[in-house]
């Protein structure tokens, strides 16, 4: 079925809308400089920008071809401290020319590096990615120095986990060293959000140790009832509700994303923007989300502040060069807010 095609089901009335009081009511995004820590993958990104994604066999003519810092858990890392989150990282480069250049990037943007260690005999992360016009891309990822983090590499950071309000994970490092992550996350009673990409098997004792588990929607179907399957998006958030997860966001690219506790339910239209590249848009997004957990706002709240942040990111090329800053947001949101009702009115699949 289509990319969208499961929304249709989803959207059969407005109750699922935010209504005019809800979506206008954007209140102060104070943001006190709370901690988040970030264990994931650090990638160099190898980027070429071509006319559209190419179809199996077929060789197309790119145009620029660039490099920029990326990985899931850098770019999450370096989105929440931009957006005003104290952020510290672990991860495992290479080394090489292009782990010294990760490095020296996060430090500048002031996350805490030093939980990011430097090995030998294994390359630093590497993702090949194909940008189309439409700024929509395709991903292939050798994770290299990232699948050398190991539980027992996580427990020479315990004091972080001691520190932490939040916890950030991807699946871009061995699920074994996730599952650890998250298991010493709760038990300092940490906020868990795992945003499980790319989407793999994950151990069933995880699960209810998630707080807020944030896939795409590819990866909402391939972790629910499978990509063959006729989902819904409901029905996927559900699953995931059912095996112990406390909130589902689930992004729908340009669309917006869904949200469900078990208790309420509704999707959030995208905020539109000129869009250049997606690559980092999700990673803005759950970047965003922890600083929102971490400064206490409701749900709709975090929301807001997640959503425009992704479409901001969508708006420059490259991963973290992309990344919005935190006055760049509240701006952003301040220029919308009149807008926000008016488009959940006249949404249109």
């Amino acid at each position: 079925m289509g990319q969208y095609a499961c929304l249709a089901k989803l959207l059969k009335s407005d109750s699922l809308l935010l209504n005019e009081k809800e979506s206008l009511d954007l209140g102060e995004y104070k943001i006190v400089n709370h901690r988040i820590l970030v264990v994931g993958s650090i990638n160099m990104d190898l980027v070429i920008r071509a006319p559209h994604i190419p179809l199996a066999g077929e060789t197309l003519i790119g145009e620029e071809f660039l490099t920029f810092p990326g990985g899931k858990g850098a770019n999450q890392a370096v989105a929440a401290r931009r957006l005003g989150g104290e952020v510290r990282m672990v991860g495992k480069v290479g080394k090489d020319s292009f782990g010294k250049a990760l490095w020296k990037n996060m430090a500048s943007d002031k996350v805490d590096v030093s939980g990011v260690a430097s090995v030998t005999g294994v390359s630093t992360g590497v993702a090949l990615i194909i940008v189309d016009t439409k700024g929509q891309n395709c991903i292939v990822v050798s994770s290299g120095a990232n699948m050398s983090l190991k539980p027992e590499d996580l427990q020479r950071f315990r004091d972080y986990f001691s520190w932490a309000e939040v916890a950030v994970f991807q699946l871009e490092s061995p699920i074994e060293t996730v599952l650890e992550g998250v298991k010493m996350a709760k038990n300092k009673g940490i906020m868990v959000i795992l945003n499980p990409a790319p989407a793999r098997a994950l151990p069933p004792e995880i699960w209810k140790m998630i707080d807020i588990f944030a896939p795409n929607e590819i990866e909402a179907a391939i972790l629910s009832y499978g990509l063959e399957s006729n989902l819904k998006i409901e029905e996927a958030s559900r699953e995931f509700l059912s095996k112990g997860v406390k909130e589902v966001i689930i992004s729908l690219g340009e669309k917006g994303c869904y949200y469900d506790s078990g208790k309420e339910s509704f999707f959030l239209p995208a905020f539109q923007v000129d869009a250049i590249d997606s690559t980092a848009a999700g990673d803005a997004f759950v970047g965003a989300l922890a600083v929102g957990l971490a400064s206490g706002w409701d749900t709709r709240r975090r929301l807001l502040f997640a959503s425009a942040s992704g479409a901001l990111a969508c708006t420059h090329k490259g991963a973290q060069s992309s990344l919005p800053r935190e006055e760049e947001v509240e701006s952003f949101l301040k220029l919308k807010e009149e807008s926000i009702h008016e488009k959940n009115r006249n949404f249109k699949l």
